[in-house]
């Protein structure tokens, strides 16, 4: 059945969380904690967890790696992958 004209427009179901959309410490000191017992990370896969946005998601990751929790494994254009410092390997992978 089609809406009338002029109706209001029904919700969005209210299980819907809000999106955090800054960095912030005590976010960054939890990722700390959670992330590093993590096989592997992706942007999507933090941001899934975390509920926040893939953007953000990246920057909490490139401020990880700044501090020394996790290491570039593998980059592309599209999704750069991260592992735990302590299960990286010595070598890098080819192609970098």
């Amino acid at each position: 059945m089609a809406r009338k004209k002029g109706a209001p427009q029904e919700q969005a179901k209210g299980g819907e969380e809000e999106l955090i959309v800054e960095l912030t410490p005590r976010l960054v000191e939890r990722a700390k904690r959670e992330l590093a017992r993590e096989k592997w990370l992706t942007p999507h896969k933090v941001a899934q967890r975390y509920g926040i946005t893939v953007s953000l998601a990246r920057k909490l990751l490139r401020e990880l790696e700044e501090q020394g929790v996790i290491v570039l494994f593998s980059r592309n254009r599209r999704a750069p992958v991260y592992l735990p410092k302590d299960k990286a390997p010595t070598a890098p992978p080819r192609g970098l």
